[in-house]
């Protein structure tokens, strides 16, 4: 934009007022949650993320859908403007409201992008970047103005309206970056960035392929992500290549799913050429899309194990293809799908009387779980009341027995969970842990010798910090304290090894290797802690730790991404394999040891050591989970519970 240009555009903010928000909602006025949509159309959102965006509302959230471009397909303002239209209608609908807006500019990287806000609900709010969006070429198989300044160095895409703006791809995040850091979503949704089909290459109806559009919105988001990064859930979702898979909606959300869309159908001539009259929305392919909701579940996503009590382990996934918990046992060739619909992935945990359970984050912030009752028997998810939740918890056990989850609330604050007694049925109570300011989000979590818990966290600033439960399995958790002379930049695991000891494990912020961090003396972890040890040997994501056939700790590591699995234990350094995309996950079951990690096949293969009486079996490929099975975790509305609840007690 000009200089002149400019000013003029400001002085009109400043004289009409706006350029600030209309109403500036509290987390709590959120009710714990704030969902920051980026989508390249006006419709994507509805067709794609859809039921998560209604379920937000209806819990009283606040939502925030940012639509890049102008979506006219070379048709000019009208048809823009008609479309926008639309999608209030629809989120009109959604609320419950009437289909009154009040529009205004907001400024965002010192650009002037139309805003609209609900009248009658300001949770709800849109911001419309419009950036001119014809096919340069014939149709598909050609570029878009959006997907050319996303993959073309130089190239640039100009806003259709009022205000008209030219961006780069540098442009384009910092404008991205800006927004979320104006709105501190609690969960940043966008689109799917994992597709590899070249622009040009991509297809109508051809499996796998996606608009170009949907792609680089998705890419610029996870890179406006990167320079705006928080503590918040960040989902992406799968787009046109829904409709290759299984329906996985309930009636009741298929429903409203429909109902909503048509209400942004009835103000777009091309679904409703006749207007809400003659409508037949959703048909074809958008009739698909609406019975539908897949996430996108990236490779590097870690399994879960668990011990089987009849035998061997229970090794669990969360499905590429199905979006759901999928299980398999040692003993059997094949997975069994548990449902849900899981955007990330799952934790596993046994039971006291050995019973064997996953754990999932849904889409929207609730937690669910299920415990095996024998053979391949697995009933229904089950709920758990507590606070809405950004990532999927650290499992641990309390010194009773007990189960105790560690999990990063939407307000910012570490939460300690766990049920009144040892059914997970009870009620469960939750505290929070005292506040950590610029903390990363991946924390460790081990009993000391007198079982009280105690986690670990890294700053932005390299630091790293100690808070244990003031005694055993208590709610009230001491102020954070540094541990001095350490600077990592996170990757943390712990375990009380057979000394009693706390050891720690972390990366270095300078070096990226591993670091041995280990107690002097057994008893509580604000004590003497040993001068780090340097392990010679870097690491991504961060490690898989555990007791050996012997009780010796076990520590692997992925060295790099799509690289190969270390493991260091008493008898050295060895390297199991590569071509790996995840982390390890590693357990002791009936004195043998088992090391798993997803391959970086296209399909979801995992791979499998086992060391036996110290001797090294010969690795195995694990065949994908299925790609059908995902479905709702239950059919009714979802509750979820004040983000803080009363202390448990010891």
């Amino acid at each position: 934009m000009s200089s002149v240009r400019w000013l003029a555009v400001w002085c009109v903010l400043v004289l009409t007022g706006v350029g600030a928000p209309a109403w500036s909602a509290s987390l709590a006025q959120c009710h714990g949650m704030r969902d920051l949509v980026f989508v390249a159309h006006q419709d994507d959102d509805l067709l794609f993320m859809n039921p998560d965006i209604n379920t937000t509302i209806n819990a009283g959230g606040c939502v925030q859908v940012v639509y890049l471009t102008a979506a006219e397909r070379g048709e000019g303002e009208q048809y823009m403007l008609g479309r926008a239209r639309g999608v209030r209608a629809a989120y009109a609908y959604q609320a419950d409201k009437p289909d009154n807006w009040v529009e205004d500019v907001a400024v965002f990287d010192k650009r002037p992008l139309a805003r609209f806000v609900l009248k009658a609900n300001p949770r709800v709010s849109m911001i419309h970047m419009r950036l001119q969006d014809p096919w340069l070429g014939k149709g598909w198989g050609s570029l878009t103005p959006l997907s050319r300044a996303e993959s073309v160095p130089g190239a640039t895409a100009q806003s259709l309206g009022p205000y008209v703006e030219i961006y780069n791809r540098e442009d384009l995040v910092a404008t991205i970056a800006d927004i979320i850091k104006d709105y501190q979503p609690t969960v940043v949704r966008h689109m799917d960035a994992s597709i590899t089909i070249p622009y040009t290459k991509l297809c109508w109806r051809c499996p796998g392929s996606d608009h170009p559009d949907h792609i680089a919105s998705a890419r610029l988001v996870r890179d406006a992500i990167k320079v705006e990064p928080g503590n918040y859930a960040e989902v992406g979702y799968v787009d046109y290549p829904t409709q290759e898979r299984p329906a996985n909606l309930t009636a009741a959300e298929i429903t409203e799913k429909t109902k909503a869309f048509r209400h942004y159908a009835w103000d777009d001539y091309r679904y409703c050429p006749k207007g809400p009259a003659t409508c037949k929305e959703p048909a074809g392919t958008a009739a698909s899309w609406v019975g539908r909701t897949y996430y996108v579940i990236r490779r590097n996503a870690a399994p879960a194990v668990a011990s089987n009590p009849a035998g061997g382990y229970f090794l669990f996934a969360v499905g590429e293809a199905n979006s759901a918990a999928n299980v398999r046992a040692g003993h059997d060739r094949h997975w069994q799908s548990l449902g849900g619909r899981i955007a990330g992935h799952v934790v596993a945990f046994n039971l006291n009387n050995g019973a064997a359970g996953v754990l999932a984050r849904d889409a929207t912030g609730g937690l669910w779980f299920k415990v095996q009752t024998g053979g391949r028997a697995w009933p229904g998810w089950q709920n758990l009341n507590g606070p809405t939740i950004v990532s999927v918890p650290f499992v641990t056990h309390n010194a009773d027995g007990r189960l105790a989850l560690l999990a990063l609330g939407s307000d910012g604050l570490f939460h300690y969970g766990a049920p009144r007694s040892a059914d997970l049925h009870a009620l469960w109570q939750w505290s929070a842990l005292p506040a950590l300011a610029r903390f990363l989000p991946d924390v460790a979590v081990t009993p000391d010798a007198d079982g009280r818990l105690t986690v670990f966290a890294a700053d932005r600033g390299g630091d790293l910090w100690i808070s244990s439960q003031s005694a055993p399995g208590a709610g009230v958790w001491t102020p954070w304290r540094q541990i001095d002379d350490i600077s990592t930049s996170g990757g943390l695991a712990a375990l009380r090894n057979g000394q009693r000891l706390i050891e720690l494990y972390a990366r270095d912020k300078e070096t990226g290797h591993l670091l041995k961090i280990s107690q002097s003396q057994p008893g509580a972890a604000n004590g003497r802690w040993e001068a780090a040890i340097d392990m010679g040997f870097s690491y991504v994501g961060h490690p898989a730790i555990g007791l050996d056939e012997q009780g010796r700790v076990v520590v692997a590591v992925l060295d790099h991404a799509d690289g190969e699995i270390w493991l260091a234990d008493a008898s050295g350094l060895v390297t199991l394999g590569g071509n790996v995309e995840s982390t390890p996950v590693l357990r002791v079951i009936d004195n043998s040891l088992y090391v798993f990690a997803r391959s970086n096949e296209s399909a979801q293969t995992y791979r499998l050591w086992t060391r036996v009486k110290g001797q090294w079996q010969r690795p195995q490929r694990l065949s994908p989970p299925p790609a059908s099975g995902g479905e709702s975790f239950i059919h009714t509305p979802i509750n979820h519970a004040p983000a803080t609840i009363m202390a448990a007690q010891p």
